[in-house]
């Protein structure tokens, strides 16, 4: 699969990633068949450069030396996910700032920058925000909604293959081709 990029609100559930961000970028994955070599890279602090997310995490040794690691990264993530991620690249949940290693640095610009997720699966159709695919644009009217393959027949909304991010852009596109293609049904009678 080609790669993907998108930004956005990212919400961690008890089933797995959800928010704006994922269902956006999931589209990219629901056509295949297996998700092996399916991955997520995400960046938790997309407005810091490496260098200076170092610099930061660098200083917090100097600033905040006895604090927790995990309670003085809240400043750059949510508290939760910042004890997670220390956690997780295998430091103590009760590591303090003084003494940051370099490699410990490095751990933690890697797990901030690009934290790498494997994707395993969706939760399928029965829980799609949006649905894509559908009768091609291409044997669709534009102009009428009427379909080019078999006059008489009007088609909208997610009929056709016609879908866009998250935030109502596929409520406007089926309400707006809905009214096109009622109006020229009603024009034809």
């Amino acid at each position: 699969l080609p790669p993907l990029k998108d930004r956005g609100s990212l919400l961690f559930t008890h089933f797995g990633l959800s928010g704006p961000v994922i269902l956006n970028v999931s589209k990219a994955i629901t056509h295949s068949d297996t998700y092996k070599d399916c991955h997520l890279m995400l960046d938790f602090v997309p407005d810091l450069k490496i260098e200076e997310l170092a610099k930061k995490i660098s200083d917090l040794a100097s600033t905040d030396g006895k604090k927790l690691l995990s309670v003085a990264l809240s400043n750059l993530v949510p508290r939760r996910l910042a004890e997670h991620l220390t956690v997780h690249i295998g430091l103590a949940s009760d590591r303090k700032c003084v003494g940051i290693t370099r490699e410990e640095r490095q751990k933690i610009c890697t797990a901030l920058k690009s934290c790498r997720l494997e994707i395993n699966g969706t939760l399928g159709y029965a829980k799609a925000e949006v649905t894509s695919g559908g009768i091609p644009l291409n044997e669709v009217d534009s102009k009428t909604m009427e379909s080019k393959c078999t006059k008489g027949l009007f088609l909208a909304g997610e009929i056709i293959d016609l879908d866009g991010p998250i935030g109502g852009y596929n409520f406007q596109a089926a309400w707006s081709t809905g009214y096109l293609a009622g109006k020229s049904m009603a024009a034809r009678k």
